[in-house]
């Protein structure tokens, strides 16, 4: 059945064939059509990919003048707040070039100064100086002397520059201070302090930067600096940096490195009141000092719950074995005398470490006695302080005791602790051991958060005059302890209250006295 309907099928496909002629024809056209049907979507095809190509290269044109134009924005900008911020940039249209020199010497104009400037670039180095003149005509024949001063240097191979680097000027200046300390217009104390500022953060900020380049804008980001450091600075020291810094373009303005100072920034600083002691911590200081008087005591710093090391403490020798020992230390007599005698005597704890015997003279006027300190300079007083009677005594004591150790008390030995190894360490030790007699007794800090050292017993000496002192000429008292009426009045009279005087306040005076 199947293959019967198959021939037939054939047979019938065949009555159906057209003459070889007409189907050679229509077999051609057909190839025609098909081609043409071909050409048209490979066309349609080439141009979308044309289209979609040029829309990419519109896309990459538009987005590189559009960055262009930005980045020329950005340099305008950059450009207007140089020309703001940097006033020693040199005004365009002020610039004059010299008949019959190079073109690279050039006279102009710049805000930061109402002088003509004269530049010249050389041997790979931009030279300026000030021509000190406002006249025209006057800063021409400088600039030639100029031009003339650079090729006689060049000639005779000198340096034609000083380097006004901001860290070859510093260096400089601690030079200069080295030389006030050996002629003792400065203390040593005073120059370690600068020394170790400058290296601190001054130096590492400013770097090799050029003096000249340096101008508020880099003064306040400085100081913003400083703001931010952990652990955080107080104002004072804050403000004491900036001091070195403004020192730093002192120096250089006499060294004729720069032409003017720029602005600085202003801090305000923290006047906080001074920390004293009360009459009875000032007792409980004298007496657990004398109980604990060759007790030991260790630094030892703990961790909290996460394992962080938390701020020291001491602790009583063998009462504590946590944490990291860092030293160790044992209270001594020095201690027991020393807060009476600070107490009584107006002095810093600088002047405890450098007082030898030749400075000490016992004397006596209108029935009261005293000792009479003629110490080394200190703050730029050098004037003699008169202590209390009670002085006196310590230093009966404290010299019968150096003599009973086999400590030398001649007039070039030291007061306290003459056999230690240097000055800085003997008073070290009475910091730590005084530290420790603080923790001891719980009084580390004041009513007001302020934080007691051994300088608290000078405070001490000071508002115990103030509070208990009959009749007391602040001028006279401000002398005495080698200061200023005005850091008494800042710091230690600021503390005072009506009632802290009440009896004076309210005491009248005696008829006839005024007459």
């Amino acid at each position: 059945m199947n293959q019967c309907h198959t021939k037939d099928a054939l047979v019938a496909q065949l009555d159906r064939a057209l003459p070889s002629e007409g189907r050679g024809h229509r077999f051609e056209s057909c190839r025609v059509h098909h081609f043409l049907y071909i050409y048209q979507h490979i066309n349609a095809i080439l141009l979308l990919q044309c289209s979609k190509v040029l829309t990419l290269l519109q896309s990459v044109v538009k987005f590189y003048i559009e960055s262009k134009i930005a980045q020329a924005q950005n340099l305008t900008e950059k450009i207007v707040i140089q020309t703001k911020k940097h006033r020693s940039v040199p005004i365009a249209a002020s610039k004059i070039y010299i008949n019959g020199y190079p073109k690279k010497l050039v006279l102009f104009q710049q805000s930061a100064s109402p002088f003509y400037w004269v530049r010249y670039y050389t041997d790979g180095k931009m030279l300026k100086r000030s021509t000190k003149t406002e006249s025209k005509q006057e800063a021409i024949e400088f600039a030639k002397t100029f031009y003339d001063e650079i090729n006689l240097k060049r000639a005779l191979k000198q340096s034609l520059t000083k380097s006004n680097s901001f860290y070859a000027i510093s260096q400089a200046l601690l030079k200069a201070m080295e030389a006030q300390v050996a002629r003792k217009e400065l203390t040593k104390t005073t120059f370690q302090n600068n020394q170790y500022r400058l290296n601190k953060h001054i130096l590492p900020f400013f770097g090799t930067k050029e003096i000249t380049d340096i101008h508020f804008d880099n003064l306040d980001s400085f100081l913003n600096t400083l703001s931010v450091q952990q652990p955080p600075l107080s104002s004072s020291t804050i403000s004491g940096y900036m001091k070195i810094v403004k020192r730093v373009f002192t120096y250089a303005l006499q060294r004729q490195n720069i032409e003017y100072i720029p602005a600085f920034p202003s801090v305000k600083g923290e006047h906080n009141a001074r920390g004293y002691f009360s009459l009875k911590e000032y007792r409980q200081l004298w007496s657990r000092a004398r109980n604990l008087e060759g007790q030991r005591f260790e630094y030892r710093v703990l961790k909290d719950k996460n394992g962080v090391e938390q701020t020291g403490s001491y602790f009583a020798e063998g009462t504590c074995y946590e944490g990291r020992l860092i030293r160790k230390v044992t209270i001594t007599r020095e201690l027991v005398e020393l807060i009476v005698f600070m107490t009584n005597s107006f002095i810093r704890p600088t002047d405890i470490k450098n007082m030898q015997h030749k400075h000490i003279e016992e004397d006596e006027r209108d029935g009261y006695k005293y000792l009479r300190l003629t110490l080394p300079t200190s703050k730029k007083h050098d004037k003699p302080i008169v202590t209390q009677q009670m002085a006196i005594e310590v230093y009966n004591r404290l010299t019968a005791y150096n003599k009973q150790q086999g400590w030398g008390i001649g007039a070039n030995d030291y007061v306290f602790f003459p056999n230690a190894s240097t000055r800085d360490y003997a008073l070290k030790i009475l910091q730590t051991q005084f530290d420790a007699l603080l923790t001891n007794l719980d009084i580390s800090q004041g009513l007001n958060g302020e934080k007691r050292t051994i300088y608290s017993l000078r405070h001490t000496c000071i508002m115990y005059r103030l509070l208990y002192g009959e009749d007391i000429d602040v001028i006279s008292l401000a002398r005495n302890a080698r200061t200023s009426q005005e850091m008494i009045d800042r710091f230690y009279a600021s503390q005072l209250t009506g009632e802290d005087n009440i009896g004076m306040l309210q005491s009248r005076r005696k008829r006839g006295k005024n007459k």
